[in-house]
């Protein structure tokens, strides 16, 4: 997809949507609010209708309503047991498999605990493991982008660093940008300088088009020595929103932003208003 600017959703239904546990409702309420995206929600497992992902790739191509998807949180492709990477790697095409069916283009998942391993034995882990889900998705002939999304927790795997690396090695890899997360994660890069920095690390890194298409989180949060706590709203939470989404206009930087945020709709809205000011 084309993108000429950063297209706001939530990550799931809207909470204003009146049957919540239906997202094809939900791409209405979002066309309904003016916000332009919204994010499939399988964090509690892959579970979906033939009928509901037809009828959400309509919606949302008759709507302009682009769709992205997050993965279920029970993935650990650094589990103790191969029965459990086997189990999170099918997880994943799983989702890859009803998120290409939905329209979605771009897919973001937690890729893994280090459990107490070393951070290098555990990327080459994801490594393996992403390239035989890159290899059989080819197979079915699936094309969706795959994110590794920046982790909030020091115990997972999911760095700047690791996600560049991955991107370097993994074709259909790129990062989901987690700024939040990256925020609690180091204690650091809140600031307009901070993102800044952090988005010509991308560029220099992976290229100029990886700030073309990003696949961006954000929501208020807590944390403490050991990373995120939990998400709050933007404006209850330090995160530095307003110069992130500055950084962002002023780089030219372009893709879907996804809000996480407890209240989703009214956050998601407020980015966007703020955004279109600038």
């Amino acid at each position: 997809m084309q993108f000429e600017r950063i297209l706001f959703g939530t990550a799931g239904v809207p909470n204003s949507t009146v049957k919540k546990n239906n997202p094809v409702d939900g791409v209405k309420r979002i066309h309904e609010l003016g916000l332009d995206c919204m994010q499939l929600e399988f964090a509690h497992g892959v579970r979906m209708k033939e009928e509901v992902s037809s009828a959400l790739r309509k919606v949302s191509y008759e709507l302009n309503i682009p769709l992205t998807s997050h993965g279920p949180y029970y993935i650990n492709l650094n589990a103790r047991e191969q029965d459990k990477i086997d189990s999170s790697v099918e997880r994943i095409i799983q989702t890859a498999k009803i998120s290409d069916l939905c329209g979605a283009e771009s897919m973001t998942f937690h890729a893994a605990f280090y459990m107490k391993d070393s951070p290098y034995d555990v990327f080459d882990l994801v490594e393996k493991s992403m390239n035989v889900i890159e290899e059989r998705l080819s197979r079915l002939d699936i094309e969706i982008e795959l994110r590794p999304e920046l982790t909030g927790k020091t115990s997972q795997f999911g760095s700047l660093e690791e996600l560049i690396s991955l991107t370097k090695s993994v074709g259909s890899c790129q990062p989901c940008m987690d700024f939040s997360h990256l925020y609690a994660r180091t204690g650091e890069y809140n600031s307009y300088e901070g993102f800044k920095n952090v988005i010509s690390t991308i560029q220099e890194e992976i290229g100029a088009k990886a700030t073309d298409n990003m696949h961006i989180h954000i929501s208020g949060i807590s944390c403490n020595s050991k990373g995120d706590l939990k998400h709050l709203n933007l404006e209850q939470s330090d995160f530095n929103w307003r110069e992130l989404l500055k950084a962002l206009k002023d780089t030219n930087c372009r893709g879907y932003m996804i809000c996480n945020s407890p209240n989703l709709e009214k956050d998601a809205k407020m980015l966007k208003d703020y955004y279109m000011s600038l």
